[in-house]
């Protein structure tokens, strides 16, 4: 039995990330109002560490995450599968040459991956979207302000979120 609702729950969880580097940058500032010397510059760090964890946390409410669509999203040793009724297909991150998030005249989401082995296609309101942040992550140079320009607008749109350095010729 929980004393907490699980709407309060629900809200809680989806802000957790705000209310961790909110408390440990008051925390910061509590340590360099109240003390001196070198003990400042611990408060400083916790300031620092705070607003990161601020910072990624407004990062992650922003980028699209589903919930309820067809089908599940899975990322698994840098491998990210979509499995739906009766099919499923996965690319891995390492020979990964492209990202593409598609909105169709309606506003909904899909998001493409392009490889050597063939595309993906996933749709954006599918369970564990919010899985990609993370595999994102670990990709250099990820628009993430493209991902959340894709989550605010209407009407049928094309927006590349990452493609890989390619060696030009000439």
């Amino acid at each position: 039995m929980s004393f907490i609702r699980p709407e309060a729950l629900n809200t809680l969880r989806q802000y957790r990330g705000f209310i961790l580097g909110g408390l440990i940058l008051s925390a910061g500032l509590f340590i360099i109002f109240t003390s001196y010397g070198t003990t400042c510059i611990a408060g400083g760090l916790f300031v620092v560490i705070g607003g990161l964890i601020g910072h990624d946390a407004y990062r992650r409410f922003k980028f699209p995450a589903g919930h309820g669509g067809a089908g599940v999203v899975e990322v698994d040793e840098r491998r990210v599968s979509y499995l739906a009724a009766g099919s499923g297909t996965s690319i891995s991150m390492d020979t990964l040459e492209r990202i593409e998030l598609h909105r169709n005249a309606r506003g909904r989401i899909t998001w493409v991956f392009f490889g050597p082995e063939g595309m993906l296609s996933v749709p954006g309101d599918a369970e564990g979207t919010d899985k990609l942040f993370d595999a994102l992550v670990a990709l250099p140079g990820v628009n993430y302000t493209q991902a959340e320009a894709a989550t605010q607008g209407k009407g049928p749109d094309l927006f590349l979120i990452w493609q890989r350095n390619r060696m030009r010729l000439h």
